[in-house]
Parts: C-alpha cells; sequence; structure tokens
C-alpha cells in the first residue's frame, strides 16, 4: 500500500499487502508461519490499522504513536491447544530516529538482546526497535521467556535491518547516565510521565523540535533530570529559554542555550554544579 509518494513509501508493503484500512491482509514474511513457533497457530489473517481508525485498536492512547510520525500497524493474533494467546504487532514509523523514539517512550523492564534493542517483562512482553519498525509481542495468558523472545527474534530476522539512534543522543554526557532512562521525543506529551512541564507547551515543541530527556545519578550533585532540545532555528531555542525562566519551576536548577539547542537541568542540587553539568552536555558529552 502507499498513503504518500517520495520518502513516504511504505516499505513493509514489499512484505505485507492489506485488503484495506483495518481490513485483513495475507501474511508474507515477516510474521511467524504455523507451528514456526512449535505449537502455536496464527488466528485470521493479519490486520492493519492506519491513523483513520487506530483507536480501534489503542482507545484513548493513538496520540502517544501520533506524535512519533506514525504512518501504520500491523497485527497477528497466535494461539496454541493449550489457550494460551498472544499478539505480535509491527509498527512502522516514518523515520528510524521516531522508531527509536516510540521504543524509549514505551521502554520498562529488563534488556533483551533482540533487534537494535529490546526489552522485556518476561513471559507477558517483548519489545525492541529496528530500522523504522518499533515491534511489540505481548501474550494475554503467562508464558515461558523463551516463547515471546522466539517470536520477536523471528520477525526481527525478517525485518530490514539497521538504524542508529538520533545524533542528539549522543550528545547525553555517559557519567552517571542511569542506563535505558533516555526518551527520544518531538512533543512534550510524550515525557510528561517523567517531568511535568506546566501543559502549556512552553518550549514551542513540535514535529520539527528533537529532544532528549535522560536521568543521572552523580555523586556530586545527586540525583537529575537533563533535558536537551535542538531547534531548527538559534532564536527559537534563545525564546524557548526566555519563557521558561519567566515560568519559574522550582525544581529547574540550570537552564542554557547554545546555538539552536538548549539544555535545562531538573532537581534539587546546587546551581554551580548543575550550571558545569549542563555545559558540558551542551558541549557534546563526554
Amino acid at each position: 500500500m502507499m498513503r504518500r509518494a517520495g520518502n513516504t513509501l511504505i516499505w513493509l508493503a514489499t512484505l505485507l499487502l492489506a485488503a484495506g484500512c483495518g481490513r485483513a491482509g495475507p501474511s508474507f514474511d515477516l510474521f511467524p508461519e504455523r507451528d514456526a513457533i512449535p505449537g502455536w497457530t496464527p488466528v485470521d489473517e493479519v490486520k492493519v490499522f492506519e491513523s483513520d481508525n487506530l483507536y480501534d485498536l489503542v482507545d484513548g492512547q493513538a496520540d502517544s504513536f501520533f506524535v512519533y510520525g506514525f504512518e501504520q500497524v500491523h497485527v497477528q493474533a497466535y494461539e496454541n491447544a493449550a489457550g494460551g494467546l498472544l499478539r505480535v504487532e509491527i509498527w512502522q514509523m516514518d523515520t528510524v530516529s521516531n522508531a527509536y523514539g516510540l521504543y524509549t517512550m514505551l521502554r520498562s523492564g529488563e534488556p533483551v538482546a533482540i533487534g537494535n534493542a529490546g526489552n522485556t517483562d518476561p513471559g507477558r512482553r517483548v519489545d525492541f526497535w529496528q530500522d523504522r519498525a518499533f515491534v511489540r509481542v505481548f501474550s494475554f495468558t503467562p508464558e515461558d521467556a523463551v516463547t515471546l523472545e522466539s517470536f520477536a527474534a523471528q520477525v526481527s530476522r525478517a525485518l530490514p535491518s539497521g538504524g542508529q539512534p538520533p545524533p542528539l543522543i549522543e550528545r547525553l554526557p555517559k557519567e552517571g547516565l542511569v542506563q535505558n532512562s533516555e526518551v527520544f521525543f518531538h512533543q512534550e506529551t510524550s515525557i510528561q510521565e517523567y517531568l511535568w512541564l506546566g501543559g502549556q507547551n512552553l518550549l514551542s515543541l513540535d514535529a520539527e523540535t528533537d529532544g532528549v530527556l535522560a536521568r543521572y545519578l552523580i555523586h556530586d550533585i545527586g540525583g537529575v533530570w537533563l533535558l536537551l532540545v535542538e531547534y531548527p532555528e538559534d532564536a527559537a531555542a534563545a525564546a524557548a529559554m526566555d519563557r521558561l525562566v519567566a515560568a519559574e519551576f522550582d525544581n529547574m536548577s540550570a537552564v542554557a542555550v547554545e546555538g539552536g539547542l538548549l539544555g535545562i537541568v531538573f532537581g534539587a542540587v546546587p546551581s554551580t554544579d548543575a550550571e558545569q553539568f549542563l555545559m558540558t552536555a551542551l558541549a557534546g558529552g563526554v
């Protein structure tokens, strides 16, 4: 299928065909076939959801996917003779960076080595990202971890390989970074679970801004959140800083801009220490 011309040509179309929005379509190479995972059988056919009917799949949560350039999600259910039921979801985003961002926003549980990076609640869920895809294997019944990881690994082998985190991630200082705490985002809603900025979009975030939020535990300054936002224009970064300063957030301990990059440290730590830490981040991290 093709929703738009040019760079939005859907790469899944070479592997999946769909009868229409939200209607079943036959699977080719992406989803495991019958007994590819011993004992598991596909239920019905692959279902395809797009922006106009995504609410049918994730009622009340669709906006969380739209802000990451959602294009399509392909869904296949499976069952076994013991009454087990699970679902494989392959989410197609518009860019590699957005597939990574969606993965970081939803990331929880334990790391697992599938795709470019994965995480799991053993026996219940496995997520990973790869190329422009975010993949979730979710079990509605308790299953062994090996089964879910086998499904995820087989999908990973079928997907296009590759994909790197966006360059902004490399600006995060390495020292003190809490593992897997980074969230890459474009809009405020993606980070509100971790950091509340008033809900008024003081930073003028939109699809053209790249941001990353990360947690740090550093011996000298304690626990802090580091927020970096990259703007298309330097003036936009400076204006966002002015609005943030005027809002007088109690937990903001340092804020600065370097060209089009805005950096903020949140946490009850001495301002001099926070400022030094922030300068390291704005200089490109260490």
